[in-house]
């Protein structure tokens, strides 16, 4: 696989198009059933109960109790390795039905035991992704070391299983059909020593396995031979790791991908070339989730409600929806974003006013100048992200606060937004599953999830209210709930500033018959949702 252009094969137009120089050589067959995609960085990992970040490995490879999938144009969470489910009264234990016949990709027969310990696995040797089997009866027992075994998970036989959780969760099921809830084999993980860095070690029942994974170079998923469900169009992907954006336009255009992600280009050249002529080979969906910036409360200034306050006031979002998004962008006012069960239409974004902004901070006691924080930038945030880092330095500048923008290398962003003490970054909360607690627990629903987000929110009567809400039964008390909680956070704590919800666009190529996007528009995608021309 090609990872560059040479200068005497093409030439480069005003417009960004490649054109193909004099003498230029045809391109190289490509065979049947392959799909190649180019990513901007490279997996940390393949193992869920280690990363939020990579998920094209988990989609594809593994398989989850449920998927939320895109049915008659709406995300619906439907049946995969569970056939059938019942919930009891009080909300508090499901009872759940394997689907019978499903082999891993190593030939070892799928099992209730091996639910059972992806479970307590997560809750043994996570460093992410804990939340769902927390809720668990016994999760903190086997959490801490207490107990070795799970005691609200009871395998009745190889296909049948209850699960008891704490409190009633309406969302629960739609949590299972989350990438965090990939099942592995537990024969395989007691056995193999480099899960999720090795891929002879990293088994699933998906319909793919990876068969080469070469470190900031490419990886390749195969198609699984022993897989239970219908067999794709795509036999086998090529994941090329292109940090720059630039260069997967030109190998695109060159016909050297079969995809491409437009987020990562510049929207120049979206507008300009995509839009005009790939106009029939664009696939757009909103990208369900959230642009957001940040403010440690731990920082000496951000830890005032009035600079967060006079921050929020400071940024012209729609200025930078429209000019560095080209209109591609939804503004969102709370943290529940448009497309979830519970957004709330009515809310409303804080005013842009930035002359009120400066009288706030001088009401405050504040001096020009004085107010400093870093703006923590990741290295592989497409063009786009970093103009907006520029954009809201710049607007904090016109107010007198100096945020300066400093940049890390990908694993270095993900360590110092762990370690708590990141002041304000910039990002994207893609959605797992249709439900609030996605994204309000993830970063509210208790202290150790606001310091792990470098949020450091205080508040730890609404951290226990963001906490309890997913076990309120009834679904219009549970909106009610959510939506005052969001009034709180954002409207009188100005906890964090949302920005808005991308429209995620990408642009197939000839080879490409259809392109059915995830149904929240990660860049991670299945598979198996594309069609290939015949």
């Amino acid at each position: 696989m090609k990872k560059a252009l040479s200068l005497t094969m093409a030439v480069i137009t005003a417009s960004g198009l490649m054109a193909a120089a004099p003498g230029a050589a045809l391109a190289a067959p490509v065979e049947d059933g392959l799909l190649r995609v180019a990513v901007l960085y490279d997996m940390s990992t393949m193992d869920v109960a280690k990363t939020t970040d990579n998920y094209m490995v988990p989609m594809n490879v593994f398989d989850r109790m449920f998927e939320t999938r895109m049915v008659d144009g709406t995300a619906q969470v439907v049946g995969s390795l569970c056939t059938d489910y019942t919930v009891s009264d009080d909300g508090l234990t499901y009872d759940f039905t394997l689907k019978d016949g499903v082999t891993f990709s190593n030939g070892n027969s799928l099992t209730a035991s091996d639910v059972l310990y992806t479970f307590e696995r997560l809750l043994k040797a996570g460093e992410e992704n804990m939340d769902i089997p927390e809720e668990v009866v016994g999760s903190d027992e086997v959490e801490s070391g207490k107990a070795d075994s799970l005691e609200g998970f009871k395998v009745t036989d190889d296909t049948h299983f209850t699960v008891t959780l704490k409190e009633p969760n309406a969302g629960f099921i739609a949590e299972l059909s989350a990438p965090a809830m990939s099942v592995v084999d537990d024969e395989t993980m007691e056995s193999v020593k480099n899960f999720g860095k090795d891929p002879a070690d990293t088994i699933g029942s998906g319909p793919y396995v990876v068969t080469e994974w070469k470190a900031n170079d490419h990886y390749t998923l195969e198609y699984n031979e022993n897989y239970w469900g219908d067999e794709p169009s795509v036999k086998k992907v090529i994941v090329s790791v292109i940090p720059d954006a630039a260069t997967q336009n030109l190998m695109f255009q060159n016909g050297e991908l079969d995809m491409i992600d437009l987020q990562s280009l510049d929207s120049i050249i979206v507008e300009s070339t995509y839009k005009t002529q790939y106009a029939d080979q664009i696939v757009s969906t909103p990208k369900v989730g959230l642009d957001y910036l940040t403010f440690n409360e731990n920082q000496e200034y951000l830890k005032d409600v009035n600079v967060r306050k006079a921050i929020s006031m400071a940024i012209d979002i729609d200025m930078i929806i429209d000019s560095i998004y080209s209109g591609n962008a939804i503004r969102e006012a709370g943290i529940i974003p448009t497309g979830i069960w519970g957004h709330n239409d009515s809310l409303e974004a804080p005013a842009y006013d930035p002359e009120a902004a400066k009288s706030l901070l001088e009401e405050a006691g504040y001096k020009d100048g004085e107010i400093s924080f870093e703006l923590s930038m990741d290295n592989t945030a497409p063009d786009s992200k970093k103009l907006v880092y520029q954009t809201v330095s710049e607007q904090l500048k016109d107010i007198g606060i100096n945020a300066n923008i400093k940049s890390y290398d990908h694993a270095a962003w993900l360590d110092l937004r762990g370690s708590s003490e990141m002041d304000s970054f910039i990002a994207t909360w893609g959605m797992d599953y249709n439900d609030p607690a996605n994204i309000m627990y993830t970063f509210f629903g208790s202290e150790k999830n606001t310091a792990q987000r470098s949020l450091n929110y205080p508040d730890k009567e609404i951290i226990g209210r963001v906490a309890a809400a997913p076990a309120i039964i009834d679904d219009d008390e549970r909106k009610a709930e959510y939506q005052d909680l969001e009034k709180k956070i954002i409207g009188e704590d100005y906890a964090w500033l949302s920005i808005c919800e991308m429209m995620h666009l990408y642009c197939i190529g000839d080879r490409v018959q259809e392109f059915i996007p995830q149904w929240a528009g990660f860049t991670d995608f299945y598979a198996s949702d594309v069609t290939l021309k015949a």
